[in-house]
C-alpha cells in the first residue's frame, strides 16, 4: 500500500511539473516582444501572429486529446507532449526568420495541449474519487505559477542571459523532462485501453450531441470573449505596454504583469466554491464580467497610476477574471451528463481559438496606427496607438454580459469529480 501511494504521488508531481513547465512555454514571449520584434524583424501583427501559432496548434487538439489519453495513458503521451514542446523551443531558439519560430510555436503547441488533461488523468487514475477535486485544484494553481514564473522572475533572465539561451534552456528541460517522464513515471494501476474504434464512435456521437445544442456555442462564445484580457493582454501585449504607458522598467512592467496570473490562481477556488455554495452561476458570472471591467479601465486609461494601486487592479483583473471557470460548469449543466467531457472540449475549443486570434488582432490594430516611428531599429508604438488598440478588450467585456443575458441557466449541483474536469480549464 505505502509503494502504491508513493508511486501515486511522483505519477502525480511528474504531471504537475508538465503543467507548470507548459504554462512557462505558453507565455515566455510577453517577456521577450522587443527582442523578438529586433531578431525577426517584425512588426507587431507579426509578432502577435507568431505568438498565437501556439493557438493554431493548441486549439484543435482540445477535442481528441482526451480520446487519445484514455487510449495510450498519461505516461507515453506526457513524453510524447514534453518532447514536442522541448524540440519545439529549440527550433524557435535557433530560428532566425520569423517561419521557422512560427513552426516552433506551433511544435509548442502540440505539446501544450496534452499538459492539463494530463493531469485530471492521472489524478482520476491514481488516487480515490474523494481525493480528486482537492489533487485537480491543487495541480492547476501550481501549475500557473508556471505563468507567474515566465513575467516578472524571466524579465530577468532574459535580461541577463539574452532570450535565444533562455529559449534554449527550455528546450532542454522539455527534452530531459520527457526522459524523466518515460523512465520514472509508471502506468496507473489497473488501467484499461479503450478500444479506438468504439471510443471514436462515442466522441462523435457526443459532439454531434453538444454541437447542435445552440446553448453550447452561445457560452463558449461568453467564455471565449471574457478570457480575452488574459489571452492578449497578460500573456503579450501588457508588458510593453505598460512599459510605454508609465515610463517603468521592463522587469517591473514584468511583475506588474505576472499579479494577473496571481489572482487567477487565487480567485479560481474562492469564486468556484462560493459559486457552489449557492449553486448558481450566472451571478457570479455577471459580477466577475462587471469587476473585472472596473478593474481593467484605469490601468488603460488612467495614466501613472500609483505602483501600489496598479498592482492592486491588475490583482483583481485576474481575480474577477476567474470567474470565467465558471463557464465550464455551465458547459456541463447545459449539455447532457454522458456528454460532460466533450462540452468541456468543445467550450476549451472555443476559448483557445479566440486566443489565436486575439493577439494578432491587437497587431494589426497596432500597426493600423503605427506611424512608422523606429527606436532601435524596432518599431515604436506610442501610447496613444496602444489606447486606440486595447479598446478591444473593454469591447470584449461588455459583450460577454450582453450574451450572458440570453443564456438560460439550468439548476444543477456538480459532483466533485465534475467540478474537479473544469477548475482551471482554459
Amino acid at each position: 500500500m505505502m509503494k502504491i501511494r508513493a508511486a501515486s504521488w511522483w505519477a502525480w508531481s511528474f504531471a504537475v511539473l508538465f503543467l507548470f513547465y507548459e504554462f512557462i512555454v505558453r507565455v515566455f514571449p510577453t517577456v521577450m516582444v522587443q527582442e523578438l520584434m529586433g531578431a525577426f524583424d517584425a512588426t507587431a501583427a507579426q509578432l502577435g501572429t507568431l505568438s498565437a501559432f501556439f493557438f493554431y496548434a493548441y486549439a484543435p487538439m482540445q477535442i481528441p486529446v482526451g480520446l487519445l489519453m484514455d487510449r495510450f495513458g498519461a505516461r507515453n503521451l506526457l513524453t510524447f507532449a514534453s518532447l514536442f514542446c522541448g524540440f519545439g523551443s529549440l527550433l524557435f531558439a535557433a530560428a532566425h526568420h520569423i517561419i521557422p519560430a512560427d513552426i516552433g510555436r506551433f511544435l509548442m503547441g502540440i505539446g501544450s495541449s496534452f499538459a492539463f488533461v494530463g493531469m485530471v488523468y492521472v489524478c482520476s487514475h491514481w488516487f480515490p474519487a474523494k481525493k480528486l477535486a482537492l489533487l485537480v485544484g491543487i495541480g492547476n494553481s501550481l501549475g500557473m505559477l508556471g505563468a507567474f514564473g515566465a513575467q516578472g522572475p524571466l524579465s530577468f533572465v532574459v535580461e541577463t542571459m539574452g532570450w535565444r539561451f533562455t529559449v534554449v534552456t527550455f528546450g532542454i528541460t522539455g527534452i530531459v523532462l520527457a526522459l524523466v517522464l518515460f523512465f520514472f513515471m509508471k502506468k496507473a494501476p489497473g488501467q484499461e485501453k479503450i478500444e479506438v474504434k468504439k471510443a471514436s464512435f462515442d466522441l462523435a456521437h457526443n459532439l454531434k450531441k453538444v454541437a447542435s445544442n445552440g446553448r453550447t456555442w452561445l457560452n463558449a462564445a461568453i467564455a471565449l470573449l471574457f478570457y480575452m484580457t488574459t489571452a492578449a493582454f497578460a500573456s503579450l501585449w501588457g508588458i510593453p505596454f505598460l512599459s510605454e504607458g508609465y515610463g517603468i522598467d521592463r522587469n517591473v512592467a514584468a511583475f506588474a504583469i505576472s499579479m494577473i496570473f496571481i489572482g487567477w490562481i487565487i480567485g479560481g477556488p474562492i469564486i468556484g466554491y462560493i459559486s457552489d455554495r449557492f449553486s448558481k452561476r450566472k451571478p457570479f458570472l455577471y459580477g466577475g464580467i462587471f469587476l473585472c471591467l472596473l478593474s481593467l479601465i484605469p490601468v488603460i486609461y488612467i495614466p501613472h497610476l500609483p505602483m501600489p494601486l496598479l498592482f492592486i487592479l491588475l490583482f483583481l483583473v485576474g481575480f474577477f477574471q476567474a470567474a470565467q471557470l465558471l463557464s465550464f460548469s455551465l458547459g456541463i449543466e447545459i449539455n447532457a451528463i454522458e456528454a460532460k467531457g466533450t462540452s468541456i472540449a468543445l467550450t476549451n475549443f472555443c476559448v483557445a481559438t479566440g486566443s489565436s486570434l486575439m493577439q494578432p488582432l491587437l497587431g494589426i490594430l497596432l500597426d493600423s496606427k503605427w506611424d512608422g516611428a523606429m527606436r532601435e531599429g524596432i518599431p515604436f508604438y506610442s501610447i496613444a496607438d496602444y489606447h486606440f488598440a486595447m479598446v478591444s478588450f473593454p469591447i470584449t467585456l461588455i459583450l460577454a454580459f450582453v450574451l450572458l443575458l440570453f443564456l438560460k441557466e439550468t439548476k444543477h449541483e456538480p459532483d466533485a469529480a465534475t467540478w474537479s474536469k473544469i477548475s482551471g480549464m482554459d
